[in-house]
């Protein structure tokens, strides 16, 4: 295979990875972790808790890399195989992807009538960690949550690092992961920061918009991937992909974030009516 043609590869690989861990940070248990440590460690860090979300994101990844590394060095031992390995990797990461949304999809719903969900995962962290005051607790529940508390979407991702066929571009691949779960993880945390600052009768809708609209994004670029897959050539080059996809995150937090200022803005009326 050519340097080019790897070079492609790789970019395509990114952005797929990319998606996937936009899609990961917006699962309801990354949702419900990072909703608690923000609430409980508010108090001690008014500032540091909004960033809750990155801290979890960071000791997440520290596994992720890890296990992306070590998946890039088993798919290096099958490099004669690296075509069909990467065709499967993309199919189960497409897959993945497009099953998982639907997940979420039934998972809010069934929050919707049932109240807010606290999230299965984060019922199983030590009670030190659960109730902890500190926004830095937020790094020991992310690195917990790696080590197999959510695998989903990281075993798709771990498919496609398998067919980098190495371990620097396996990493390349985890980061690009990683990378995508720190965003929609960061900007989680700005949501719930915002709406316990600001408390709004609505808050359960907000958020619950804000995981359906980054679940959307990961869609489309599941659909996009597919069509790939089927033969069409896209017209734009990946890092153009990767640009759109982040700029469309962006817009949909400022929307969600205007969405939660409208209901403030409506929930303070009465009071001072």
């Amino acid at each position: 295979m050519e340097p080019g043609a790897v070079s492609h590869s790789l970019g395509v690989v990114a952005v797929t990875v990319f998606a996937l861990g936009l899609r990961h940070g917006a699962d309801p248990d990354h949702l419900a972790a990072i909703d608690n440590v923000t609430r409980n460690s508010l108090r001690r860090h008014p500032a540091l808790s909004r960033f809750s979300g990155t801290l979890f994101a960071g000791g997440h990844s520290l596994m992720v890399l890890a296990i992306a590394a070590g998946v890039g060095f088993i798919g290096s031992r099958f490099s004669a195989h690296s075509a069909a390995l990467e065709r499967i990797g993309t199919w189960v990461s497409v897959a993945v992807l497009l099953i998982l949304a639907g997940l979420n999809l039934y998972a809010l719903n069934r929050s919707r009538r049932g109240g807010h969900a606290h999230g299965f995962r984060t019922s199983l962290l030590p009670h030190r960690l659960r109730h902890a005051e500190s926004a830095y607790a937020a790094i020991p529940v992310g690195l917990l949550f790696g080590l197999g508390f959510d695998t989903s979407s990281q075993v798709a991702a771990y498919a496609l690092a398998l067919t980098t066929g190495g371990v620097a571009a396996a990493l390349v691949v985890g980061a690009a992961f990683c990378l995508g779960m720190a965003a929609t993880d960061t900007l989680d945390s700005f949501l719930v920061h915002r709406l316990c600052t600001r408390p709004t009768g609505d808050a359960e809708r907000v958020t619950r918009r804000w995981s359906v609209a980054v679940t959307g994004l990961a869609v489309g670029v599941a659909l996009f991937e597919l069509a790939q897959l089927l033969g069409w050539h896209p017209p734009v080059p990946d890092l153009a992909v990767s640009a759109t996809l982040v700029a469309a995150l962006l817009a949909v937090f400022a929307w969600t974030m205007a969405t939660a200022k409208r209901a403030a803005t409506a929930a303070d009326a009465p009071t001072r009516g």
